[in-house]
This record gives structure tokens, sequence and C-alpha cells, in this order.
């Protein structure tokens, strides 16, 4: 009864590690990320660590945490209140890449994109995106670009996220919890 016990309370302590299939980065960064969707671009502020991403919109816009770890999506809003909600699986993927093993993906080569040096990789549909294309990745683990076709509204759009300005460097905890003042939005 007591290695059944151990075994349990070592089952029930161990964090979510679920996402496995991700290549997480393997240090620290702040970048600006750049998204290009036909003649549409938008500008944000991302960071990330140990398994967390923040993505900043600028003054007004709500700001996104994402667990990977604990597949959990924290949406801190311009009124100083908070969502908790499952993690959005498409939203990642601007910034995450999948494993080879997952997504199909196969190496086309090296190319520095942004002074990095990375491997280029074709991918093909992933999951509900049926999107396939190119991304660059470092061997930290940085998805730099990542260029592909989604249609929308019937109509193929060429998409190209590209992380430009990066910072390899700590970033402090407290940007990856929920700030003092605000207050949960009871759902």
């Amino acid at each position: 009864m007591r290695y059944v016990l151990a075994f349990l309370a070592l089952f029930v302590s161990v964090p979510a590690w679920s996402y496995d299939d991700l290549v997480l980065p393997t240090v620290d960064f702040d970048a600006t990320a750049v998204h290009q969707a036909g003649a549409v671009e938008t500008r944000e502020r991302i960071r990330y660590t140990h398994g967390k991403l923040r993505i900043e919109r600028g003054d007004g816009f709500a700001t996104t945490i994402l667990d990977l770890t604990t597949q959990t999506e924290y949406i801190l809003m311009a009124n100083k209140t908070y969502l908790v909600l499952p993690m959005d699986d498409e939203y990642f993927r601007r910034f995450i890449a999948r494993t080879v093993a997952m997504s199909g993906a196969h190496p086309l080569g090296h190319d520095r994109v942004g002074g990095i040096q990375t491997t280029k990789y074709a991918f093909g549909d992933d999951g509900a995106l049926e999107a396939a294309g190119t991304y660059w990745l470092s061997g930290d683990g940085i998805m730099v670009r990542r260029d592909y076709d989604a249609g929308v509204y019937g109509e193929n759009l060429h998409h190209q996220e590209l992380l430009t300005d990066i910072k390899v460097e700590p970033q402090p905890a407290s940007l990856f919890a929920i700030p003092a003042g605000y207050k949960k939005v009871k759902q």
C-alpha cells in the first residue's frame, strides 16, 4: 500500500508536460514579432522563459501569457482584469515549432536570419491549420521566421512571421505572473 501511495504522490506532484511535441527554446529571450498577412502588418513584443510565452500588444490592448507546460492561457486586459482559459492550440504555433516527428518537417539547409544561424525546415499542414510552409529554427530552439499560405474567407493569403531585435537574456519571473491589483473575471 505504501508503494501505491508513493507512486500516486509522485504522479500528482509532477507538472503537466503534455506539450512534449513542441520545440521549446532552451534560452530566455525578448523579441519583436512582426506578422505580415497580405498587406497587413502587426507588431507585438514577445518574451519567453522556461515554457512560458508573454505576448504584449501595446497600451490599451490585452497581454497574453501562455503556459506551455500546463496548457493554460492568461489574458491580462487593459481594465486590470484577467481571464484564465485553456490554451488556444493554434495561437502558440506563431512562435513555437512542433517537433519534426509531430509536424513531418524536413530540413532544407542552413540559413542566417537576422544575423542568427538557423536550420530551414519545410512542414506540411499542421493540425487544424491547413497551412504548409517553411520555418527557420535557431540552435537554441527559437523559431526566428515562419512563412506559410493559409486560406482566409475562401482565399489563400501569404503569411510571414518574423522575430526581430532578439535579445537572449534572462526574463523577470514577474512578467509571467498576474500583476498585483488585477482581478479575475468570473466565468
